[in-house]
């Protein structure tokens, strides 16, 4: 359950996005962040095995999420019976955040009332028009790799 009674959606004015030249499009801030700043909370679609497959056919790959842990109840309600092959792809602009080894920003999730919502929280301060990155964690890029072939 929750921490927290209801989520209500919501992104830091002054998000934008911007072409880098080594990474492509990312995500930046027109203003300073604070270390602990929520920068955006969205909600997901929440997609079973079968979904995931075809998913991981198209542009989605790049974009998708590890599902996690989800309750019981919120798989029933999914109809997800192999959390460990689906996925779920944020519908915020945090899903544009790009990859960085000492990242400057975290994405977690947490259930509420059937829904399953991300949140971009700044892990440090951030000054203007600094990119936002977060982690994909070990083995990522060699496993999209694989999956590209």
């Amino acid at each position: 359950m929750s921490t927290r009674e209801s989520y209500s959606l919501s992104r830091k004015k002054g998000l934008y996005l911007k072409q880098t030249a080594a990474k492509g499009r990312g995500v930046f801030c027109v203003g300073d962040i604070e270390e602990g700043e929520i920068l955006e909370i969205a909600p997901a679609l929440l997609l079973d095995a079968r979904a995931t497959a075809q998913a991981d056919k198209t542009i989605l790959y790049d974009y998708k999420f590890k599902l996690g842990a989800l309750s019981r109840p919120q798989r029933a309600l999914l109809g997800i019976d192999k959390p460990e092959k689906s996925c779920c792809i944020v519908m915020g602009l945090m899903a544009f955040c790009n990859h960085d080894e000492r990242p400057n920003a975290d994405i977690y999730w947490e259930e509420d009332d059937g829904t399953v919502y991300h949140f971009l929280e700044a892990t440090k301060d951030i000054p203007r028009n600094t990119e936002i990155c977060t982690n994909y964690g070990r083995g990522w890029f060699a496993k999209r790799n694989q999956v590209r072939k």
